[in-house]
């Protein structure tokens, strides 16, 4: 039977790895030339620039006279573009970046002619269960990628992907790598590549990619072409594209497979990288949260009040961290001075974010009818109403302060007061103004705030409340009404007062050695592993009504580096402060750890006990939640299987990772952590990598990855700054409950997660951010009051509200996070009637318009994503 081969023309253009994009874009700026050479002068048919904008935005913004030449390509079909801005991961970042980051891409694409209809990661470290339906909402039913796939699930290379919801993409698997028709150009061997491309194959259609890593065009590709056809026998290679294949083979009977594909069966998957370069991944989920939960949802409120929806800058701060999310560069996986440029866009994504919260925030707030001085407006940007104990600092002339609304007295607690300057400075303090000084007063507040609004508050002069907070005291325990917390003989028990059941050393850290490199984690031939405790540290605790907490100061002893974990050695001092806070009427026991790394190559992970025999872990996705067998059934056979390396049950997580039995369920939220695994006696222990130290590229022979090292297997790449010799953060939360509900899950997460902006009406103090150096004129027509909807489901999942992508309304999407059960939605709700209907996820409608002052959502397939277009 005749086999046709799809000849498929590309380059796999790493937006940057050992070398840094500036580094790569020289090479574009030639390479781009020979690509529209190749294609106006007919020596090539088609040519794929790897499905991500990323890189012709960077190049037109040096060359804006070759736009009219690539679109004149584009639109014949010879040069194929998009639809993602960058190649993103699918594991630890939200499902709200990834969907930013194809619209981002089709924007531009179509900008350009259009964009190829076809969900193209061709080296992403591994598949997200969600990406079906990601897909099918912006009308994508094609799908290409390369790694993941388990032997034991499909050989075959063609196959519908499909998710719980029903959603579905004809997927080719490029089993053998995005590189292996580079073979067409060097090797005589044809009969060995058509076999090679032909194994797994479901019918005579074949595919062959000829391209590579930042790879020229092979302007001599029809002539091997050529030759192979006249080698072979009913074989015929033939120009072609992937929307050419995919047309030839939609009428096969082909397997559909559900799920995740992170196995090494077939392919390097990385399974450790999650924790890599913690210090990006870190400010990655900081900014993440603050653009998703606050930056987006005020700009849609703000409008409300007048001031203008500035698309421009959301979409400038979302490059940003696309790009620092393309596979490569959200693994950590590359070169120091990458890493530098990477950092300094999470730096620069921080700021834009941070100070677009800070502008909107003060606007509304000046812009208020029957402004007071020293008043202080909190904001909500959560769709439903929200009550908790917020940390904020005001401003005044007076020493002593107290709180009220509308005239009547609300509860606060001082933390502390300080005495500020704010005259002209002077080289001797006595020169000082003593008129120009203020107080700075830190307080923790109990708030309660409508849906999308604001509350005002009156900050006033009250002698009686110069009173701060309970000190510091030397008890060993704390408590709120859902736990107690003791620290005794060096350890700490966890008191579940509701459940009336007590848990004994609960919490403890773990280092070990690690001798893999950025790509991932694996014990040293020579390792000493060792539990790390509260023993030796000194340990303060604070009670009171609000907040309470315990603060352990001390150091740790570890192995400065390898050779000391071999001789058993722990030389290498790590001061650390650890802070666990109850608040009030909180069911999460926050911790606080500051720590600073001066050893080399080693794995650091904090422990938390669980009362649970764990088969399986439970934690989020994108857009969903995953079930996952906590050991891999091939743990000990993998080699003789011949797998690319450990199947470790290490696993991505992007906000939480649950253990739960009847009746009892233990979550732990993290605000950066991507990483965990479940150890010890009955897996009843949570392992959350804090961070990986360790100091190249790529080593190869590893334990848990033998054979040559990934990325550069020719040359060591030595990346210091992966050792992380830093003061590092990590904030993470236990909470107990008597079942696991994910939907709710997602909304505690966000009531840990995300603060309430607040902005005080004051001028003494002009830098409590950074814009408030500048003057601001408030809006012309005054703000009265600010409604917004209010989401009202105990089943579903809020994942974002913007505005429209036409401009004529806003956008709430919502999601069913049960990967089993369909669920009835609740409701969205407004003040008054209001214009809806149901979209994809690009904006096109596909419901009729309706009318109400209450959207029932209706019913949810498992995993199902709904977006809501409101036009009030």
């Amino acid at each position: 039977m005749q086999k046709k081969v799809h000849v498929i023309h590309h380059t796999h253009w790493d937006f940057e790895w050992y070398f840094t994009t500036n580094e790569s874009f020289v090479q574009l700026a030639y390479h781009l030339d020979e690509v529209m050479q190749a294609l106006e002068e007919e020596q090539i048919d088609y040519y794929l620039l790897d499905g991500q904008m990323s890189i012709l935005d960077d190049y037109l913004t040096s060359f804006p006279e070759q736009k009219e030449r690539l679109s004149q390509l584009v639109k014949s079909g010879k040069l194929a573009i998009g639809p993602w801005y960058t190649q993103t991961d699918e594991l630890i970042v939200r499902g709200e970046s990834i969907v930013r980051n194809l619209n981002l891409g089709m924007e531009l694409a179509e900008s350009l002619g259009g964009y190829m209809n076809i969900g193209y990661l061709p080296d992403s470290f591994g598949q997200s269960k969600d990406m079906p339906k990601i897909y099918n909402g912006f009308g994508i039913q094609q799908a290409v990628f390369w790694r993941g796939v388990p032997n034991e699930v499909t050989t075959k290379r063609e196959f519908h992907w499909g998710a719980e919801d029903g959603s579905s993409v004809l997927t080719s698997n490029i089993k053998n790598g995005y590189f292996v028709g580079v073979g067409l150009i060097y090797s005589d061997d044809a009969e060995s590549l058509i076999d090679t491309i032909s194994e797994g194959a479901t019918g005579t259609e074949l595919v062959l990619p000829v391209g590579g890593d930042q790879r020229y065009i092979d302007f001599n590709l029809r002539e091997r072409m050529e030759q192979y056809n006249q080698e072979l026998k009913d074989v015929e290679l033939v120009e072609s594209n992937y929307e050419v294949f995919f047309e030839a083979i939609k009428e096969q009977e082909l397997p559909t497979v559900d799920g995740e594909f992170i196995s090494s069966s077939v392919s390097k998957i990385h399974r450790s990288i999650y924790s890599s370069r913690y210090d990006h991944k870190y400010l990655n989920d900081k900014v993440e949260r603050r653009m998703i939960y606050q930056a987006e949802p005020l700009m849609v409120m703000a409008e409300k009040c007048g001031i203008p929806y500035k698309k421009g800058l959301l979409d400038r701060i979302w490059k940003l961290l696309n790009k620092n999310q393309a596979h490569d560069s959200a693994g950590g996986c590359n070169s120091d001075k990458t890493n530098q440029i990477i950092m300094e866009r999470f730096v620069e994504a921080d700021q834009l974010s941070y100070s677009l919260v800070d502008y909107l925030t003060r606007k509304i707030a000046e812009s208020r009818m029957d402004l007071t001085e020293g008043e202080l407006v909190v904001f909500n940007t959560l769709p439903w109403k929200n009550k908790k104990v917020m940390k904020c600092e005001v401003s005044t002339p007076f020493a002593g302060i107290s709180l009220e609304m509308d005239g009547r007295a609300v509860p606060f607690e001082l933390v502390k007061t300080r005495k500020e300057f704010c005259g002209s400075i002077r080289r001797e303090k006595q020169d000082e103004d003593p008129a120009s000084f203020y107080y700075v007063h830190e307080l923790l507040q109990e708030t309660e705030i409508p849906a999308l609004s604001f509350r005002t508050y009156q900050v006033v002069e009250d002698l009686a409340g110069m009173k701060e907070a309970a000190p510091k005291a030397a008890i060993d325990s704390i408590e709120n009404d859902y736990y107690r917390l003791i620290f005794e003989a060096g350890e700490l028990s966890l008191v579940d007062r509701k459940a009336g059941k007590t848990y004994k050393n609960f919490l403890a850290f773990e280092d070990s050695g690690d001798e893999g490199d950025t790509y991932d984690y694996s014990p040293p031939y020579a390792d000493q592993l060792y539990r790390l405790d509260l023993k030796e540290a000194s340990c303060e605790a604070s009670q009171s009504p609000l907040l309470s907490k315990l603060t352990f100061v001390g150091e740790w002893q570890v192995a400065k580096d390898l050779q000391e974990r071999e001789e058993q050695k722990r030389t290498q001092t790590i001061p650390y402060q650890l802070t666990i806070e109850l608040i009030k009427d909180s069911r999460q026991l926050q911790c606080h750890l500051v720590l600073e790394n001066q050893a080399d190559d080693h794995r650091m992970r904090v422990l938390i006990n669980t009362p649970h025999t764990n088969n399986f872990s439970y934690t989020d996705t994108p857009f969903g939640t995953i079930k996952r067998a906590v050991e891999d059934r091939h743990i000990n056979d993998w080699k003789e299987l011949g797998w690319r390396e450990e199947p470790t049950a290490i696993f991505p997580m992007l906000t939480y990772v649950n253990s739960h039995a009847e009746n009892s369920s233990w979550t732990v939220f993290s605000k950066g952590m991507k990483e965990y695994q479940f150890v010890g006696d009955n897996f009843q222990t949570m392992a959350l990598t804090l961070f990986r130290s360790v100091g190249y590229l790529g080593r190869p022979d590893l334990i848990r990855r033998p054979g040559v090292a990934s990325g550069n297997e020719f040359k060591y790449i030595p990346t210091p700054d992966s050792q992380l010799h830093k003061k590092m953060t990590f904030k993470f939360a236990l909470q107990l409950d008597n079942a696991y509900q994910p939907a709710q899950l997602a909304k505690d997460y966000l009531d840990y997660a995300i603060s309430s902006p607040f902005y005080q009406i004051q001028e003494l103090n002009r830098f409590t951010t950074t814009l408030k150096y500048f003057v601001s004129n408030p809006l012309k027509t005054k703000v009265t009051a600010l409604t917004g909807i209010e989401f009202d489901s105990s089943t579903l999942v809020f994942s974002s509200l913007v505005k429209t992508a036409n401009g004529h309304g806003f956008d709430v999407r919502v999601y069913n996070p049960d990967f089993s059960r369909e669920v009835e939605g609740g409701t969205l709700q407004g003040s008054h009637e209001m214009n809806y209907t149901f979209v994809d996820l690009k904006g096109n409608a596909i419901s009729s318009m309706e009318k109400n002052a209450i959207i029932p959502l209706g019913t949810f397939k498992p995993g199902e994503i709904k977006t809501i277009q409101i036009v009030d």
